[in-house]
């Protein structure tokens, strides 16, 4: 006996071909498609995740450059008050802590920047070399006032940064930039430092340099081939 017996079979049967069309538009995904949905996916992925982080080095990159020129600015003022600059910086030594001098007791610079490349902070780092780097000619005011000048009446710096490598390619900045013996200080084992350079790919080796004052003077080498020699007595 019929359910709808009031109901022709014609209209019944279309009413049965329409509900299963219904479910199978409804139907989930079978495995094959997830499978090469997530394949497409991971594909994107390996294509946009290295462009992704090249973005993230060259920006890091344009913040650590303009992070030196406020510092070289804060550089520049410290040498007007006390005719020199501040002397050596190293995160990774204690006895030279020159950056200091910009923040106290004159704050020649509010707050000091934080080296994209560092693990800790740009100031102190007892952990290891990360952190913004600098070789000077300058001394302490204590110094100063006892009579002492800095060497040959040069007064220069040179703020070093890590760059991608993350590795330090600034040997001998202690005695910056009177490194070696007037000459060819690349020959004789002066002090060397290689610049950074993203022609040769953002991950490329060397260091970025932030020179400021008179740093044509000393005898020091860049790049292991360029000699620098000026003023050295």
């Amino acid at each position: 006996m019929k359910k709808y017996p009031d109901v022709p079979d014609t209209i019944i049967a279309k009413k049965k071909v329409f509900c299963n069309r219904k479910l199978k538009q409804f139907r989930g995904f079978t495995l094959i498609e997830l499978l090469i949905v997530i394949a497409i996916i991971l594909i994107l992925i390996a294509i946009a995740l290295p462009n992704f982080l090249e973005a993230q080095i060259r920006a890091q990159i344009v913040q650590t450059t303009a992070d030196m020129r406020t510092i070289a600015i804060a550089m520049d003022s410290y040498l007007i008050d006390w005719g020199m600059y501040p002397p050596d910086h190293d995160p990774n030594d204690f006895s030279q802590n020159g950056f200091y001098q910009l923040t106290t007791p004159l704050e020649y610079i509010t707050d000091f920047p934080q080296n994209p490349f560092a693990l800790n902070s740009g100031l102190g780092d007892p952990g290891g070399e990360f952190g913004y780097e600098m070789g000077s000619t300058g001394i302490l005011p204590r110094f100063v006032a006892s009579g002492m000048a800095v060497r040959a009446r040069v007064n220069a710096f040179n703020i070093q940064s890590y760059a991608p490598d993350h590795r330090d390619n600034w040997s001998g900045n202690d005695s910056w930039p009177f490194c070696a013996p007037p000459g060819n200080a690349c020959s004789a084992g002066g002090c060397n430092w290689i610049n950074y350079s993203p022609t040769n790919g953002t991950k490329s080796s060397g260091d970025i340099n932030h020179t400021g004052g008179e740093h044509r003077n000393g005898s020091y080498c860049i790049d292991n081939w360029q000699q620098v020699s000026g003023k050295y007595i």
